[in-house]
């Protein structure tokens, strides 16, 4: 069964109406919550504020762009439509961690972008729409439900350390023509 074309309309940008957020210190108000990004995943370029939605730009590093295709959405530029809901005038840093938890209704109507138009829509106290278009408002991704769960920063930090469920280990090489002890 086909997908339902999608309902929403990124084309008029900035939106009609909207507001400019302050984000020139957005990574460092998301650090203070216990935060920590990469470069490739520092892509918020600007966002604003119509009413309770929230408008993004995003957009993946130069040096990223050719991984773009490789995926539906990178994961860096999916993560970054999330980091508009961290910024604003009356954001300090102090609000509670929250990390994505419930992904719901989700599709997929282009793949390999490498900006993105977003609109943050809320559904509750923690729980979100998202509609995704390219940089001319061609949709992307719809997700129907995003709901969020809260984590403390220590949760955060101790999730780096060693212990994971994967390891890289290096093992030598057999050459072809060498016996293995054992093996007929």
């Amino acid at each position: 069964m086909a997908e339902p074309a999608p309902t929403f309309d990124l084309t008029d940008w900035p939106p009609t109406g909207s507001t400019a957020v302050r984000t020139s210190d957005a990574y460092e108000l998301l650090h203070k919550q216990g935060y920590v990004y990469g470069p490739v995943f520092r892509g918020l370029k600007a966002v604003w504020r119509r009413g309770d939605d929230v408008f993004a730009e995003v957009e993946l590093p130069e040096q990223a762009h050719g991984d773009a295709e490789r995926f539906g959405i990178h994961p860096a530029l999916l993560d970054a439509t999330m980091h508009a809901l961290g910024v604003g005038e009356d954001v300090t840093g102090d609000e509670p961690t929250e990390l994505p938890f419930t992904w719901t209704n989700v599709s997929l109507h282009a793949a390999g972008a490498r900006s993105l138009r977003v609109r943050l829509s809320p559904q509750g106290a923690s729980s979100l729409r998202m509609s995704l278009a390219d940089q001319d408002g061609a949709p992307v991704a719809t997700i129907g439900g995003l709901m969020f769960r809260p984590v403390s920063v220590e949760q955060l930090v101790g999730s780096g350390g060693g212990g994971g469920l994967h390891e890289v280990v290096w093992r030598p090489l057999v050459g072809a023509g060498a016996a293995v002890s054992g093996v007929v």
